[in-house]
């Protein structure tokens, strides 16, 4: 069965996008302007209610009040969607950058669950998903090594979406279908990374470009639509279409 629905609970921010040189003072301004970098937060939901990644905000500025300013944004981030952190079945993390697990502590009643190639480095207990494992229906893990050598993105198609909109003339209804949709974490940053075949490889763990490209290539020959890791839903406007030649 496909997925009944999805919401973008939190878009996150980057210190540096595409076309943008990395300079800690344009970091710097990002953050004193409110930007956190923190990553995009992603709710879908099928049989199982699942979070991807939880969005931590001000990494390089670790103290109490940071973590606790992060669990109070996301906290509200939930709330304004009509959910709170024990809704949450499965918590699936990308990868294991603190901009994206930084609230792993709000989910004690939530299963957590990552790549199987990071089981074995994680201090926490966590469970692993293989390569295409169906973790709830209409709910696939894709390994998409590159960014870091276990990282792991979900692709899930939704039920046939459809949305009413008020109009003077008594609303109508747009018909949008059935579509098949990747939570990418960091294979693809932002919509300007995608745009303009940018690969981050600023990471100290980032693990070769050849297996990013590799993995950008899973994610765009398939989804319709991507939420990439540290911007909002945009249309991949790249994918093949069936039986158009090059």
């Amino acid at each position: 069965m496909p997925v009944r629905s999805f919401k973008i609970i939190k878009q996150g921010s980057v210190p540096f996008d595409a076309f943008e040189p990395v300079d800690s003072r344009a970091m710097a301004l990002k953050n004193i302007s409110g930007l956190g970098c923190g990553s995009t937060v992603t709710y879908i939901e099928s049989d199982a209610r699942i979070l991807v990644d939880t969005g931590f905000d001000f990494e390089n500025a670790l103290t109490d009040d940071i973590v606790k300013a992060n669990k109070k944004r996301l906290t509200h981030a939930l709330k304004a969607h009509g959910l709170k952190p024990s809704d949450i079945d499965i918590l699936f993390i990308t990868h294991w950058h603190l901009d994206h697990f930084g609230n792993v502590k709000m989910f004690k009643d939530s299963t957590i669950m990552t790549s199987e190639a990071a089981v074995s480095r994680v201090k926490i207990d966590v469970t692993g998903a293989r390569d295409g494992e169906q973790i709830a229906d209409g709910v696939r893990v894709v390994h998409t090594p590159g960014h870091t050598a276990d990282h792991a993105s979900l692709v899930f198609k939704t039920d046939r979406l459809r949305q009413s909109i008020q109009t003077s003339a008594g609303g109508r209804i747009i018909g949008i279908g059935e579509v098949t949709v990747a939570a990418a974490g960091d294979v693809i940053l932002t919509p300007a990374f995608y745009a303009t075949d940018t690969i981050w490889t600023q990471n100290k763990d980032f693990t070769s470009k050849e297996a990013a490209a590799a993995s950008l290539g899973k994610i765009v020959g398939e989804a319709d639509y991507i939420i990439p890791g540290h911007g909002d839903l945009f249309r991949n406007v790249k994918k093949p279409q069936a039986g158009k030649k090059d």
